[in-house]
């Protein structure tokens, strides 16, 4: 039997997404109207990964592993393009905005090496997850370095933007040192695996959470009127 508490985090992703879709009907900015789109498409992806643990991988028609695992190592690729992508778009930075390009193509070209030649597509990719969230961390930093230094402060707690780069920071900050080190504890220390593991999932839905904060908030402020 599945362990249904493993899957709240998808009421907070669902929401997020039903009041997201007033970016397009209000006209708010395109890096907003474009989270929208990837809240949809993580969605989807999400439950095809519980079907297919759950049921689709042995049908009528086929059999195979019941192990999702290549579906989110698919996923892990354009999931964290898109996040980089996102930062760079929305935040007032010439310098992200001059790396975009060379940072997209190269971390593309990593994550299809690594998930066919290096870690391969039975394995979770856990290479990609780190150098993706350091992107992530990178531009949420980004973000509140902005409004640090920004000669006229915004209400941040009204700004979507505050809550996506804090959702972001909080769940990535663990993930990252989490992914580093979880082939060496799956092996040395399980328990604590699973501890830390469980850990993660409530900082999804925190981070999902924040996600729904966002697109709760006011059309944004934002100097790119993209």
């Amino acid at each position: 039997m599945p362990n249904f508490v493993h899957y709240i985090y998808l009421i907070p992703l669902l929401l997020s997404i039903i009041f997201s879709i007033k970016t397009f009907k209000n006209g708010w900015a395109l890096p907003y109207r474009l989270f929208s789109i990837f809240l949809m498409v993580t969605m989807l992806v999400e439950l095809f990964a519980i079907s297919w643990k759950l049921s689709l991988h042995e049908t009528a028609y086929w059999s195979y592993s019941q192990s999702n695992l290549w579906i989110y190592n698919i996923y892990l690729g354009p999931q964290y393009l898109f996040y980089f992508l996102f930062y760079s778009m929305a935040l007032d930075s010439k310098w992200l905005s001059k790396v975009r390009y060379p940072v997209l193509i190269s971390y593309a070209l990593f994550g299809v090496v690594n998930m066919f030649f290096i870690q391969s597509m039975a394995q979770l990719n856990t290479f990609t997850i780190v150098s993706g969230s350091a992107l992530v961390l990178l531009g949420s930093l980004s973000y509140f370095a902005q409004e640090i230094n920004r000669k006229e402060p915004l209400p941040v707690t009204k700004q979507p933007l505050f809550w996506i780069a804090l959702g972001g920071f909080l769940f990535h900050t663990v993930s990252l040192p989490y992914f580093i080190s979880i082939n060496y504890l799956s092996r040395t220390n399980l328990p604590l695996a699973i501890v830390l593991f469980n850990i993660l999932l409530a900082l999804n839905i925190f981070m999902y959470s924040f996600y729904l904060m966002a697109f709760l908030c006011k059309q944004p402020y934002l100097k790119k009127q993209l």
